[in-house]
């Protein structure tokens, strides 16, 4: 079921770019890529809220802008006890960060890369999820 939340999630997403798109406003990649100290505090306030124990992904709260996080590994149950994002890494679009991950039960640290994108809400997830949505 989580996958299929996550499934609609993307979908609603992609279906809102393409009615932005078609509003009569100029819409890029770009227009959806946010200021990188913008996204580094997307992503810090939705694993926050992970570490601090919501249980599941979706809207962070009291994040300002809207945050919307997804990820697998946190839908199926996944405890974060610890993380650190490492860099920001090059380019400009989309935003992404390499982040380490301490989950419970796992022996060692996991390095993961994270993509933010988007507007309000700004839109933060492993990067195989963005790249499966295909690529927003």
């Amino acid at each position: 079921m989580n996958q299929t939340i996550s499934g609609f999630a993307f979908r609603t997403f992609a279906l809102l770019i393409l009615l932005a798109a078609g509003c009569g406003e100029k819409t890029t990649v770009e227009s959806f890529t946010p200021p990188k100290d913008t996204a580094r505090d997307a992503l810090t306030a939705a694993l926050h809220a992970w570490k601090s124990g919501q249980a599941q992904p979706g809207i962070i709260e009291n994040a300002t802008p809207k945050v919307q996080m997804t990820d697998p590994q946190w839908a199926d149950g996944a405890k974060l006890k610890d993380y650190e994002i490492v860099e920001a890494l090059p380019g400009d679009s989309p935003r992404k960060f390499s982040v380490k991950l301490t989950l419970e039960g796992e022996a060692a640290p996991a390095e993961k890369t994270y993509v933010v994108v988007g507007k309000e809400p700004l839109w933060v997830m492993p990067e195989d999820e963005y790249n499966r949505s295909g690529g927003m």
